[in-house]
């Protein structure tokens, strides 16, 4: 039945160059009795039979009684060499001969003595445990040539693998069979390489390719039609990395492109019906599709994007960016609290900060707000207030800083303001949105994210996007983000992608599963994507539109800045300035207990005086004169009786 089948695949081309086939042990064990026209119809085919030793005495001894007694019988067959069969037979005899001498002078029983044979027989050691056969497996690889089969130097152990060698240490190299059998191996067709196991394509029957007849974005994959289909003109990103590829393969692969003007689920199909070998272009990779056939390795991102247009944000307010509403309160509270503690501490001894109220304010106020420029003209006496203003300029040159750093970035680098928030939004409001039909983006959107089927229109065309939005016709479009970012590359100025957390696996090539063309393509791109050629690549085909060679910036690149950067500042200010408060408070109170001090000894003293002078006024030389009566040597003489009755320390 089998041999049967293979002549069958022969017959309709699955047998052949670069079409490997291996038969398993069950059959390779029955090669020897297949007749030369059989073994001559397998040639090139691999196979794995049980490994004996043919150089022990036992082994030639049977070899020579069997030939004899084969050819005997079948004289018309030219192979009469014995197989793992005709040695397993012959042992399995010779264990049950042992087992039944056993019996004549045991008294176990048969199984017994059959379980306990242990001896090296011609198949291998024959011994059990647990009633099973303890044999150790080892696998020869043969390979079909001509009319008979050759014995190739490579085995297989359960423990270790493939080898050379049967006797395998710990430590022991491990051969990787695909790269050691090169040239060693008569392959179908006298293929001098190893084959791919697959039907590789010729000249006379390239490999055919699906390629997007209509794609929305032709920097990907663009078409130029002929009227002749032999001299279509294929071009784009994807048809370029097809190129660069082919490049890094190590064998030709004839092709040929078809363009398909359907959508990517039908082209996909068609690969699965085997109308196209593979497909070449932009093709994301979804679940259900690799139900159906294999993708390489993805060469592009892939999710999906909501391009939405923008406006530029600038106000008359935006003096106010650079912090945010609670920096602004904060510093306005400290500065009042500054303006406070300098006052306090100035206008009892500094005439400058003297004089009525209103001036007082007026004057801190000046000081204050002065000193955010550095202007301040006005002394200070006080130490502790030297200090509080030493902290106050260090806070005020930290904030000059950082305010214009912010200021000056809102201003040179253009910022964007999105008109949608979110995709909430668009469904709340029933707005319309725009995608590409031939995509799952349509159903996507449907299914997934929700939205009505009557608020999706569909845009097929990189052109009808910009149309459609600048027309408010649709007031977001979806694109998957390798198209998104071409877009926004060639119109930043007016549109930007805001990206939800919505990942697929990618874009890549398509096979059909099974293929080692797919293998060989995923191994390519990750050679181009580490050498930097991938790269490249898409700088070239993706290059920017003039002006939007840097990113332009969305609402968030430039933050206000926070209270939470400055907290720690402002905590030292406000705690330095309540220090000096007190301290200056202290000092005041100490002052005043002197004064009080120092008020009760002036009251003594004052009593004493009064009391002396009434006395003084009432003595017998006490007299009041009138100066214009008086000459001027009587007013002496009366001031020098006043001066001799003077008590000193009373004034």
């Amino acid at each position: 039945m089998t041999i049967h089948l293979f002549r069958q695949a022969r017959k309709i081309g699955l047998v052949g160059k670069d079409c490997v086939w291996i038969i398993t042990e069950t059959i390779t064990s029955l090669l020897d009795s297949f007749n030369t026209s059989v073994i001559s119809s397998m040639e090139g085919v691999l196979g794995i039979e049980t490994y004996f030793s043919e150089y022990t005495t036992s082994y030639g001894d049977f070899k020579t009684k069997f030939r004899t007694k084969f050819r005997s019988e079948y004289p018309e067959d030219d192979d009469s060499d014995p197989g793992i069969y005709a040695l397993r037979a012959y042992d399995s005899i010779k264990t049950v001969i042992q087992g039944l001498d056993k019996m004549t002078s045991d008294n176990n029983s048969l199984l017994e003595n059959l379980l306990s044979t242990n001896f090296t027989g011609l198949s291998g050691q024959i011994s059990f445990a647990e009633r099973k056969l303890l044999q150790t497996s080892r696998l020869r690889i043969i390979n079909v040539v001509g009319k008979k089969y050759n014995e190739l130097d490579y085995f297989w152990l359960p423990e270790f693998g493939f080898s050379k060698d049967l006797v395998i240490e710990k430590g022991s190299k491990v051969i990787d069979i695909s790269e050691e059998m090169d040239g060693a191996v008569i392959w179908p067709g006298d293929l001098n390489r190893n084959p791919k196991g697959w039907a590789m394509p010729t000249d006379a029957k390239p490999l055919k390719l699906g390629v997007p007849g209509r794609t929305a974005f032709d920097k990907f994959v663009s078409v130029k039609f002929n009227s002749n289909p032999q001299e279509n003109k294929y071009d784009g990103f994807c048809i370029q990395l097809f190129y660069e590829i082919l490049n890094v393969l190590d064998y030709a692969l004839p092709y040929e492109f078809i363009p398909y003007n359907g959508t990517y689920d039908d082209l996909v199909y068609h690969v699965y019906n085997k109308t196209y070998d593979a497909i070449v272009g932009d093709v994301t990779i979804l679940a259900n599709r690799t139900k159906l056939v294999e993708f390489t390795q993805p060469y592009s991102e892939s999710g999906l994007s909501m391009i939405v247009p923008v406006k530029t944000e600038e106000s008359a307010w935006m003096f106010l960016k650079p912090f945010t509403w609670e920096m602004w309160v904060v510093t306005g509270a400290i500065l009042f609290y500054t303006m406070l503690v300098v006052w306090f501490l100035e206008h009892q001894q500094n005439p400058e900060f003297g004089g009525p109220w209103k001036d007082q304010i007026a004057t801190s106020l000046w000081f204050i707000f002065s000193s955010l420029f550095f202007a301040h003209s006005e002394r200070v006496s006080s130490n502790l207030t030297r200090l509080v203003v030493i902290v106050w300029l260090f806070v005020v040159l930290i904030l000059n800083s950082s305010y214009t750093a912010s200021f000056s970035s809102m201003l040179t680098v253009r910022r964007l303001k999105p008109n949608v928030a979110d995709i909430e939004w668009l469904k709340r409001t029933n707005a319309k949105v725009g995608c590409d039909p031939d995509s799952f983006v349509m159903k996507y959107l449907e299914n997934v994210l929700e939205f009505k089927p009557e608020n999706i229109l569909t845009v097929d065309r990189e052109y009808k996007y910009l149309k459609e939005l600048k027309s408010n016709n649709i007031a977001a479009a979806f694109l998957e983000i390798p198209y998104a970012k071409v877009f926004t590359s060639q119109y930043c100025n007016q549109f930007s992608a805001i990206t939800p957390s919505y990942r697929f696996g990618g874009l890549g090539f398509v096979f059909p599963r099974g293929s080692p063309i797919a293998a060989d393509f995923s191994e390519a791109i990750l050679k181009i994507s580490e050498n930097g050629v991938l790269k490249s690549l898409e700088e070239k085909c993706f290059a920017p539109a003039a002006g939007c060679s840097t990113n332009v910036t969305n609402n968030d690149l430039t933050e206000s800045l926070s209270l939470h950067s400055f907290s720690g500042l402002y905590l030292i200010s406000g705690f330095i300035s309540t220090i000096c408060v007190l301290l200056f408070l202290v000092k005041l109170l100490t002052n005043y207990r002197q004064n009080q001090v120092a008020t009760q000894g002036n009251t003594t003293a004052t009593s004493t005086c009064a009391r002396t002078a009434d006395e003084w006024r009432n003595s017998s030389r006490w007299k009041y004169v009138n100066p214009s009566d008086t000459s001027d040597n009587q007013q002496e003489s009366i001031g020098a009786d006043r001066e001799m009755q003077y008590i000193p320390g009373c004034s």
